[in-house]
């Protein structure tokens, strides 16, 4: 909401998420009584605002197709700026700049937000907004504002094309409850179009669906369908990413590795000059990202380390030390991840996998049924793992790296288990559980090993610089217990998945 929603700022730029719905409305419809919803007890209003937006979007409109929106728009207490991120049912993030003077020319720090979606094509003006808005607060019991309905006109003016004209009505909320609440009293059709950009250039811009997998799918149905969800989700997290929101750095990590891994799993489906290719451009940009995640993993874990230490333990400027280095750290890596996302390699791997998934290279395995043919992926990955976890054993020495690699193997099974889930169910689903925390076990050890590492070379500088280094060596014993704990969960947790046999439900 523009006055409901919590706002996140960073210097001119606001984030604010938004819960509406929108609904179609007849010039001869009158509001109801919506102190009859509910949650609501009284109604302040109208308030009138006039509106005026320009719609910006590539030329063959990408960034409708994804249901994001780019606007100027001027009237009103949010003027500005606009970028529109689809997050999830009912629910957008408005990512907000200041007007500034350049009418037709998008701030660049904008167009960067949405340049996984335009891949750097020209942003045009496509389609001018008039909209004069009434509005009512519905208030709750206690006098809170919980929803906006706002009663619009519009005018529509698109680029190439005759004007268009017709009356929405938008309910903002608190929540989904106060929604339903209110748009059950309200008795208006739901609207088939999700924005007004949608509705005024009409067809052309709806935003494009990912296809549902058949009854029957093939293994080329199933692979295709798992690949464009994780680019989707790379595409998603590029947004969060660029605007420093919490664990979009890790998720971002995780749709690179999840894309990584299927095209592996999927090989055999796949052409592998192409398939090996895009692995390679997926393993650098991951690889861009490594420090920024890792960064965040350590400092999480070096902070709530120090919280668990007794105060008469903590001696000297430990915090301090923590927050000058690894902010410098955390800093170097946010750096290097923005430019990874702001190259023109970057461009160029989204460019592909979107070739990749318009006309996927098959081989003749991709036509066969997918529960013949995806069970195979699913074994040798779990091969694999037995073999790494069989390399632990036979470890006399650097037992650490023996298991960091267990650990990887076991998430390149669990991403294999989750592409391959919608083909044969539960069963594996439930067995892919059970390899899910054997790996969260491995995780563990390894931050362990990690952040041990990390404090002793703080001790060490701290030292060097006149500082008490007895708090870092503490810090370090603990991560030592950790570590050893980890590995002992991990051995438990290995004994009941080996018990539980290979992969469930493969047939």
């Amino acid at each position: 909401m523009r006055r409901l929603t919590q706002c996140h700022s960073e210097e001119m730029t606001t984030r604010v998420r938004e819960i509406e719905r929108k609904y179609e409305a007849g010039a001869d419809f009158a509001l109801p009584d919506l102190t009859a919803a509910g949650p609501v007890s009284a109604c302040s209003g109208p308030r009138r605002t006039e509106l005026d937006a320009t719609y910006f979007d590539t030329a063959d409109l990408r960034l409708a197709h994804a249901g994001v929106t780019l606007r100027r728009r001027t009237g009103g207490d949010d003027a500005g700026w606009h970028a529109k991120l689809p997050v999830g049912l009912d629910t957008r993030d408005e990512i907000r700049f200041p007007l500034g003077r350049a009418r037709a020319t998008v701030p660049a720090d904008l167009a960067a937000l949405v340049r996984a979606h335009t891949l750097g094509a020209p942003l045009a003006p496509v389609v001018r907004i008039a909209t004069e808005r009434d509005e009512w607060e519905l208030k709750d019991a206690e006098g809170a504002t919980i929803a906006l309905l706002a009663d619009d006109k519009v005018t529509a003016h698109p680029a190439d094309g005759e004007p268009r004209r017709w009356r929405e009505l938008e309910i903002e909320a608190t929540d989904r409850d106060v929604l339903d609440a209110v748009g059950a009293v309200l008795g208006a059709r739901p609207s088939k179009s999700t924005s007004k950009l949608a509705r005024a250039l009409g067809g052309r811009a709806a935003a494009v669906a990912a296809p549902e997998l058949p009854k029957r799918p093939t293994a080329g149905d199933v692979a295709l369908s798992y690949l464009r969800a994780q680019v989707d989700a790379l595409r998603a997290h590029d947004a969060g990413v660029r605007l420093d929101a919490e664990d979009a750095v890790h998720q971002f990590r995780v749709a690179c590795r999840r894309l990584r891994s299927a095209l592996r799993s999927f090989r055999p489906l796949l052409d592998r000059e192409r398939g090996e290719a895009l692995r390679a451009e997926l393993k650098w940009l991951g690889g861009e990202f490594s420090p920024a995640r890792d960064t965040e993993v350590l400092e999480a874990e070096l902070r709530a380390e120090l919280d668990r230490v007794p105060a008469e333990d903590v001696l000297g400027g430990v915090s301090a030390r923590l927050t000058a280095e690894l902010g410098r750290a955390a800093a170097d890596a946010r750096a290097a991840a923005l430019a990874a996302v702001d190259s023109d390699r970057y461009l160029a791997l989204l460019t592909n996998l979107d070739a990749l998934l318009a006309a996927p290279p098959w081989t003749d395995k991709a036509s066969r049924p997918a529960a013949r043919e995806l069970g195979k992926p699913v074994v040798k990955a779990w091969h694999r793992l037995a073999r790494s976890v069989a390399a632990v054993s036979a470890a006399e020495s650097d037992r650490d790296t023996a298991l960091h690699q267990a650990r990887k193997d076991a998430k390149k099974l669990r991403y294999t288990v989750e592409a391959v889930r919608p083909v044969f169910g539960v069963k594996l689903a439930k067995w892919g559980k059970k390899v899910k925390k054997t790996q969260s076990a491995l995780g563990t050890h390894q931050d362990a090993v990690v952040a041990r590492a990390a404090l002793r070379d703080l001790g060490v500088r701290a030292h060097l610089a006149g500082d008490n280094g007895f708090t870092y060596g503490l810090m370090r014993a603990r991560q030592d217990v950790r570590a050893l704990r980890a590995e002992q969960e991990f051995t438990r947790r290995w004994k009941r998945l080996r018990k539980a046999g290979g992969p469930r439900g493969l047939r």
